[in-house]
């Protein structure tokens, strides 16, 4: 059963497709923008965002990421 967790958005590469979460708690979590679910699927840095956290071969990773609002 994957964890549900909270954090905000620090890096974003639009034209690689990834970046990375830092947890409100917890190490920063990679993802990829396949991921992201919801109309806004654009993520920026600073943007807060809802996640299922699975740790993957490489570390942790977030799926089924929802943008819930942004600290700018």
């Amino acid at each position: 059963m994957p964890n549900h967790d909270t954090g905000t958005v620090t890096t974003f590469d639009r034209f690689k497709g990834f970046g990375f979460i830092r947890r409100d708690k917890g190490k920063d979590v990679f993802f990829m923008y396949d991921e992201v679910n919801g109309d806004d699927r654009i993520l920026s840095v600073g943007d807060i965002v809802e996640f299922e956290v699975r740790l993957m071969p490489k570390g942790p990773r977030a799926f089924n990421i929802k943008k819930t609002g942004s600290l700018y």
